[in-house]
């Protein structure tokens, strides 16, 4: 029953932002459109902030939803990008509305996990430490998710898009030649 109550909100949140930005919704909007109280939705989250990011970490656990590995994490990169695109109203409403700084914190956290599970198949046979790794993790990561924030920032202009197809040209191979150079003698 909460994850019902959970999706009807998102679903309820995503109709509004389709038509208004994020710092115009109240509550108050979100529980008479869905048709709950308000207690009900504090019970769920804590603010309208904190509905969003709900949202943004259960679809991209839905685009991610098979085991990501080295040879597909650009394909998630790309069905990150096609989801962002039909949902473009919504996604430039809590763009243009929260500071640019809160919605990098939400793309760099939602694409950390699956980074990290990339990161740790390539270091399969490699001696490296686990604060490396994570260097190595939050390198990509920052990456990977300052192009997605800075292709939302233009508008979400296709020829910035382009960048992504560059990214992954950049990081080919390389995962593991980063892992090498921390490699433990």
């Amino acid at each position: 029953m909460a994850q019902t109550t959970k999706r009807a909100l998102a679903d309820s949140m995503k109709k509004l932002l389709a038509k208004s930005p994020l710092d115009k919704i109240t509550v108050k909007d979100l529980v008479e459109d869905c048709g709950v109280n308000r207690q009900t939705f504090y019970y769920h989250f804590h603010d309208v902030y904190d509905l969003v990011e709900w949202i943004f970490r259960e679809e991209l656990a839905e685009i991610a939803r098979e085991e990501i590995n080295y040879s597909s994490w650009s394909e998630v990169l790309y069905r990150l990008a096609d989801h962002l695109t039909q949902n473009r109203a919504l996604i430039l409403n809590v763009y243009n509305s929260v500071s640019h700084g809160e919605v990098t914190r939400y793309v760099n956290k939602a694409m950390r996990p699956y980074v990290a599970a990339v990161v740790e198949e390539q270091a399969e046979g490699v001696k490296v430490s686990l604060e490396n790794r994570e260097f190595v993790t939050d390198l990509c990561t920052r990456g990977a998710a300052g192009l997605m924030c800075n292709w939302i920032e233009t508008g979400m202009r296709r020829s910035q898009l382009l960048r992504l197809e560059k990214f992954e040209r950049a990081v080919d191979g390389s995962l593991r030649l980063m892992l090498k150079n921390f490699e433990e003698k």
